[in-house]
C-alpha cells in the first residue's frame, strides 16, 4: 500500500505544520497536497520524498505542496514536475491551459515539450 510506503513523509508533513494536508490513494497513485508554512518546509519534504524514491522513478507520487512566497502576490501557484508530466496533463490538474503555464514560465522553459521532474513551474491562475 502506497501510504505505508509514503508514511515517513506524511508523518513529517504532519510535524511541519503543513496546512488543509489531503492524502488520497487514486488508481495506484497517492496524491498529497496542502501549504507548507515556509519555503525550508517544503524543501525538507522534498527531501524526504526524494529518499523514498531516489529520482522520483517509481511514478506512484503526486507531491502538491505550496509555500509562501517573499512578495504574497498571490497571483499564481508553484507546482513541482513529477515524472510522467506534460504541460497538459499539469494545466488540466489546476484548470489552466498549458499555453498560460508554458507563457508564465518562459524564463525557465524554451519548449513545452522539454520539462524535467523536479522543475518548479509558476502555475497561473485559470
Amino acid at each position: 500500500m502506497l501510504t505505508e510506503k509514503y508514511q515517513s513523509l506524511i508523518d513529517m508533513a504532519g510535524q511541519l505544520g503543513v496546512s488543509g494536508l489531503v492524502v488520497e490513494e487514486e488508481n495506484g497513485v497517492l496524491k498529497m497536497s496542502g501549504a507548507a508554512p515556509s519555503a525550508d518546509a517544503k524543501q525538507q519534504l522534498w527531501n524526504e520524498y526524494s529518499r523514498l524514491d531516489p529520482d522520483y522513478r517509481s511514478g506512484d507520487m503526486v507531491l502538491d505542496i505550496s509555500a509562501p512566497e517573499g512578495s504574497g502576490g498571490g497571483s499564481s501557484s508553484t507546482y513541482t514536475v513529477q515524472a510522467g508530466d506534460t504541460l497538459s496533463k499539469i494545466g488540466s490538474h489546476h484548470g489552466v491551459s498549458w499555453q498560460k503555464i508554458f507563457e508564465a514560465n518562459r524564463d525557465k522553459l524554451d519548449d513545452p515539450d522539454k520539462i524535467f521532474p523536479g522543475q518548479e513551474l509558476n502555475i497561473p491562475q485559470g
